[in-house]
């Protein structure tokens, strides 16, 4: 059966927690101040796409 809208979004809201978690996870192993400086910032991305992701489930979980 094919997903709907809402079963996509929390698909992505899915994907984008375990783009979070291992970010998080290079963050504890990189060395290199000029990578840890990009990891943070790629982190810092996937967090705003993920609270954005997440109020869009909200919302499509009350319609």
């Amino acid at each position: 059966m094919e997903q709907n809208a809402r079963g996509y979004v929390q698909d992505s809201c899915t994907a984008l927690n375990e783009a979070k978690n291992c970010l998080t996870n290079a963050l504890q192993t990189v060395e290199r101040d000029e990578n840890r400086q990009r990891i943070q910032a790629s982190l810092q991305a996937v967090e705003n796409a993920l609270n954005e992701c997440g109020s869009t489930a909200s919302i499509l979980e009350q319609v």
